[in-house]
């Protein structure tokens, strides 16, 4: 395999003429999706750029410029946009991304986080800017030729660069290749036999591995539609009534709007065959009351920034035919049965260290579809993987009748709305105050969020604080991304610890069950 792009560009050849984007109205075509991204391409070589950054939402703009980043050669850098500016520059410096792509209304946190960094360019995609250092993409597309042979790629050279929250307390960059995306990819089309007629709808955020890499990128490489939003649950319904889309992906917190939505009949959602949740525990309330009141399949997946999807409900069965009428199913509390091609995993019990395919243990994987490592964190990439090679994804998984449960994170990783928060990270910024003298977050389940941040403070003697302060200060000094800030404020005497002197935040989960004394 070489660069991932000429899968795209194969189905450019093929179906130019037919949909491969539709956002906000506009339907852009295989062949002007190609050509926008070739004018992209042009822009970056002509400056060298050998990485590039995008912080956006949802929206057309952004697959033009990751194509057009890998089809010059480049390395994309996915900075979620759910990021503070402190953690946008952080981003910025480790990546060393050259071009750095948002909306007008993020220029001015752009321009604060790229300072000091190696960002030369700010590439404002909705807006003709005036300030030095900003281009817009209009400018790019009329001034550079709409066609690119792109460069070609080794397997093991960088696709892109995707930053996830995790325990060192910092964004971690997740290094994948071309032989990682290819193999994912090629898992994906498979396992929902993805081909020219799949209409997918992506709602899910696209900075996100599941909306980029395991909903986005394999409709193309199939050579469907992919229709995308930026979340609104009136839209989702809108959206599938007016282009009918067959599947649909969104993240665990939307199905709650979609449980809830007051009056779902007045649209056509008949197209809809089934929708793929994931990146947080659904919430069983949510999960029922959509069976309950929608034909469509709801299923659940597992998988993670380092390694794709691993768990997932296919449509029908490998090595034989069946048409993709077939549905995915669902068994509650599963997350999917192991994907059959090119990710191999196994379970290792906590307490003997037992190698085994059924029953509970610390989830390990192998396969191409694994990430190469962290960048800039050798200690850590060592750390994550086995002397013989498999990656140790801190899952705690448990395997019956050949469907896999998600039990917990054995490092207590928060996941909230399918973000990860790093619960040091929250330690950090609420211990700066000046008044905290301990703090420790911990997860309390949510039933829009699966689970919501919390945390307990030990204010320091002869010292007051109230919830609504602390609050009001961690959203207005910046550390934190707004899905990291707290839900809960919980006043303690004293945390509990353990002979090591660390906290047990399972101990606070228990403890705090019932939040009734928590403040929102």
């Amino acid at each position: 395999m070489s660069n991932w792009v000429y899968e795209f560009e194969n189905q450019v050849h093929h179906r130019g003429r037919q949909t491969a984007i539709i956002h906000s109205g506009r339907h852009k075509s295989y062949d002007e999706l190609n050509r926008e991204a070739s004018a992209v391409a042009h822009w970056l070589s002509s400056m060298s750029v050998s990485r590039f950054a995008t912080y956006l939402a949802n929206c057309y703009e952004f697959y033009v410029i990751e194509l057009g980043g890998l089809k010059a050669g480049a390395v994309g850098v996915t900075a979620n946009y759910m990021f503070g500016e402190d953690t946008l520059r952080y981003v910025l410096r480790d990546s060393e991304a050259e071009v750095l792509a948002v909306a007008e209304r993020d220029l001015g946190k752009a321009q604060a986080a790229a300072a000091g960094t190696k960002v030369g360019q700010i590439l404002v995609v909705d807006a003709r800017p005036e300030a030095a250092g900003t281009v817009s993409l209009d400018e790019v597309l009329a001034d550079h030729p709409d066609r690119f042979a792109s460069v070609p790629k080794g397997d093991n050279e960088l696709f892109n660069v995707t930053y996830t929250s995790g325990t060192t307390g910092v964004p971690k960059g997740v290094m994948k290749t071309h032989r990682n995306i290819g193999a994912h990819i090629t898992n994906m089309v498979h396992a929902w036999k993805l081909g020219p007629a799949s209409r997918w709808l992506c709602a899910g955020p696209v900075y996100h591995t599941s909306g980029l890499e395991s909903s986005s990128l394999p409709v193309l490489a199939a050579g469907g539609t992919v229709i995308t939003l930026r979340w609104q649950v009136d839209d989702f319904f809108e959206h599938v009534h007016k282009y009918r889309p067959d599947a649909a992906y969104i993240a665990g917190s939307m199905l709650v709007d979609i449980a809830d939505y007051p009056d779902p009949e007045r649209w056509d959602i008949s197209s809809l065959r089934f929708v793929v949740a994931g990146g947080a525990p659904l919430a069983p309330r949510a999960y029922q009351k959509v069976c309950d009141r929608y034909d469509f399949v709801l299923t659940e997946r597992l998988g993670m920034t380092e390694a794709g999807i691993i768990f997932v409900y296919p449509v029908g069965w490998p090595g034989s035919f069946s048409p993709r009428e077939e549905f995915p199913y669902h068994v509650p509390g599963s997350c999917g049965r192991p994907l059959y091609n090119q990710t191999r995993f196994r379970l290792v019990d906590l307490l003997t260290g037992e190698i085994r395919e059924e029953g509970e243990g610390e989830l390990q994987v192998c396969g191409d579809s694994v990430f190469a490592g962290y960048l800039n964190m050798p200690d850590k990439t060592k750390a994550s993987f086995t002397e013989d090679g498999w990656f140790i994804t801190g899952d705690v998984v448990r395997i019956e009748d050949g469907h896999a449960y998600h039990v917990r994170r054995r490092d207590e990783m928060i996941i909230s709305g399918g973000e990860n928060v790093s619960p040091r990270t929250v330690d950090a910024a609420v211990e700066s105050h000046p008044a905290v003298m301990e703090a420790a977050a911990f997860a309390l389940p949510h039933d829009r969020w699966g689970q919501q941040v919390c945390v307990a403070v030990v204010v320091r003697p002869g010292s007051r604080l109230t919830a609504e302060e602390l609050l009001g200060y961690l959203r207005d000094n910046g550390l934190l991304a707004k899905y990291e800030i707290p839900k809960l404020v919980f006043f303690r005497d004293s945390l509990p610890k353990t002979p090591t002197q660390s906290v047990p935040r399972s101990v606070l989960s228990t403890e705090h069950a019932h939040a009734e004394e928590g403040v929102s």
